[in-house]
């Protein structure tokens, strides 16, 4: 085990998006850890800032010694608290330019075009995530690969894959020029999550 923070390239490689009640379920994460997640990503709108931060600093207790980072979603606040390593940003929060000058962590941002990712970069992100890349109920159309590899092309900073990507679709981005990929059932409705996560680690997306 180890406690030093990773490089944001590797953090990127596999994030494991859980919700209040994934973040409580140690079994799957410590076993979604065991097989190679390199990051938890702690997006939970619904939760009070006490309770997000609970949640945050108990996974920055379990996480960090297995150098896998922490991502808060939407609250900038709760994750330097906490001490997690990043904060994403979606239409719920404020827009990076306000949250880069005194937030020392990594900044995500949520997108889903190539305005977004533009903006993104003009706003000192660190890293965006785009989606939907394969088809998600009710999240729209999705971009397909061969559009998602063009905007990775044309985007000015690491691009993490979103949407339906399992140990099935995830190959279909090889080359794509992604950064790593974020998956939420694979993991979750996995029934052997180390497994799973070793499955998606053998991808050349996720390797590097």
């Amino acid at each position: 085990m180890t406690d030093e923070r990773p490089s944001l390239p590797d953090a990127l490689r596999l994030v494991y998006i859980v919700d209040a009640d994934a973040a409580g379920d140690w079994r799957r994460l410590d076993g979604a850890v065991t097989g190679g997640i390199t990051a938890v990503w702690l997006r939970a709108p619904g939760s009070t800032g006490a309770d997000l931060y609970g949640m945050a600093k108990e996974l920055v207790r379990r996480c960090h010694p297995h150098g896998v980072a922490v991502i808060v979603g939407d609250r900038a606040d709760v994750a330097l608290a906490a001490g997690a390593d990043a904060v994403q940003l979606g239409f719920r929060s404020p827009p990076a330019r306000r949250v880069r000058p005194w937030f020392p962590g990594w900044i995500g941002v949520s997108c889903h075009s190539a305005d977004e990712l533009g903006s993104a970069t003009r706003a000192g992100a660190d890293y965006a995530v785009l989606s939907p890349v394969f088809g998600v109920p009710d999240k729209g159309a999705p971009l397909g690969p061969a559009l998602f590899e063009k905007l990775c092309a044309d985007a000015a900073l690491p691009v993490v894959a979103l949407g339906g990507i399992e140990v099935e679709t995830i190959d279909e981005l090889e080359g794509s020029g992604a950064a790593g990929v974020a998956v939420i059932r694979a993991l979750r409705d996995a029934a052997d999550p180390a497994e799973t996560a070793r499955r998606l680690r053998r991808s050349e997306m996720t390797r590097r």
